[in-house]
């Protein structure tokens, strides 16, 4: 009875369940690291993260951003939303089906290829992912944590019975996304027919879409143009890239925390601005990150060790480095939900935006000096500069003083101490 207690409790709080899926998914991502780094090797990983970073930014403009509207509209009270959008995403993706092949008949090039084959199932992910953050944000978790151990599980198998190649790598990316659209379909029950897809209503969305299309395209890049310029403009080895990726995918772990208020903003900021919930939700994000953060600080290099080899022992300096980018982005994350649900497009773009040009210009300067330690530097520099911008609108427009953003008042502190009791007593009674 007692566990089946604290399992009710987990379940029951959007909160805390979502940080649960994350830090298991941290487990089960550790467990998949070790296979698919060793499988690699650092020179196939960096073109593995070359193809990824191309990707992810061609799926972003593909996208159009037509999915970032839909808490808008929700919240708007639009007849028939949720339907409108489905038919709008699966036409979507019959027509980026269609483009794709010929695109991947025309091209010689094996990573153009790819993305071409690729990018319709990962635009249609996107889109279903976000839809089901918004409507069920802790079946959002599942659809998280199942992908994540059927990666896992995959990577294994292919670890001890497939010879090293490329194409094993970029399967992983499309089982992930396969899961992701068929667990989404499955709790939207329904597939409405693409063919009846509104298109005045998609018209009318588009300027919206378009501008939120920008501004995710802004945000990707903010995370994936220093391993596109390390590889395709300064000509920095594979392997080098491949150090770097792994130190990204490790710091990368500090914004589990973060991430999970996010997800959970998202669904809150749907029905209102619910300031409060959202300058609590960065005061404890603040300290909860803050022990993230020590804990790969600590555990890094033995980890990287462990999980990847001594020869990838040459990405711990850039985890080190990046995780000073952690908090200052955490804010970012966190603010961008109430933005994007009050339709403050322009003002979301703008501060975005001017990180990614210090990014840019940054690691035009850093990255011929320094390889990988230069693109990690230009990365922390734009990722304070982002967080920095969003945190002061956020302070000056809601008039919110810095001690609220950092520091718990005394009634705070008694309430979650209250908090804390009443879960406890619970937990005890129902035991």
């Amino acid at each position: 009875m007692r566990i089946k207690s604290i399992v009710r409790r987990v379940t029951d709080n959007d909160y805390v369940f979502t940080i649960f899926t994350k830090v298991m998914a941290v487990v089960i991502g550790l467990i998949a690291s070790s296979y698919s780094n060793r499988f690699l090797g650092p020179e196939l990983k960096g073109e593995l993260g070359r193809i990824s970073s191309m990707l992810s930014i061609v799926a972003v403009t593909a996208n159009f951003g037509l999915y970032q509207p839909y808490p808008y509209y929700k919240r708007q009270g639009e007849p028939d939303v949720l339907d409108k959008f489905l038919r709008i995403f699966l036409f979507q993706f019959a027509a980026y089906m269609v483009i794709g092949v010929i695109g991947a008949a025309w091209f010689g090039s094996f990573a153009l290829t790819a993305v071409c084959l690729l990018a319709p199932i990962q635009v249609l992910a996107n889109q279903l992912s976000f839809m089901i953050m918004v409507e069920d944000v802790k079946f959002k978790n599942v659809i998280f944590f199942t992908a994540r151990i059927t990666n896992t599980v995959i990577t294994i198998l292919a670890f001890y019975t497939m010879d090293r190649t490329i194409l094993v790598a970029l399967a992983l990316i499309v089982v992930g996304d396969v899961i992701t659209v068929v667990m989404a379909l499955i709790r939207l029950r329904r597939l409405p027919n693409p063919a009846r897809a509104d298109l005045r209503f998609a018209a009318r969305i588009v300027p919206f879409g378009f501008v939120s299309m920008i501004t995710t395209l802004m945000l990707t890049l903010n995370y994936r143009v220093d391993t596109l310029m390390m590889g395709y403009m300064f000509g920095i080895p594979d392997a080098e890239i491949g150090f770097y990726t792994l130190g990204v995918s490790l710091s990368e772990y500090g914004w589990l925390i973060p991430d999970a208020f996010r997800e959970v903003l998202f669904s809150r900021t749907a029905k209102d601005d619910a300031i409060g919930e959202v300058t609590m939700s960065m005061k404890v994000n603040l300290y909860l990150t803050i022990l993230m953060i020590a804990g790969i600080l600590l555990l890094g290099r033995p980890v990287i060790y462990l999980l990847a080899g001594a020869e990838y022992l040459p990405a711990y300096p850039v985890t080190v480095l990046l995780i000073a980018g952690i908090i200052p982005m955490s804010y970012f994350k966190i603010i961008g939900t109430l933005l994007l649900a009050q339709g403050k497009k322009g003002v979301y773009l703008g501060m975005l935006s001017g990180s990614v040009v210090v990014n840019i210009l940054c690691n035009m300067v850093t990255i011929p000096l320094w390889g990988k330690m230069g693109a990690a530097l230009a990365s922390v520099i734009s990722y304070m500069v982002a967080g920095g911008l969003f945190l002061l609108y956020y302070m000056r427009t809601y008039s919110i003083p810095a001690r609220d953003i950092f520091l718990f008042r005394q009634e705070e502190i008694d309430r979650l101490r209250h908090m804390l009791a009443r879960v406890k007593s619970k937990l005890s009674k129902r035991a």
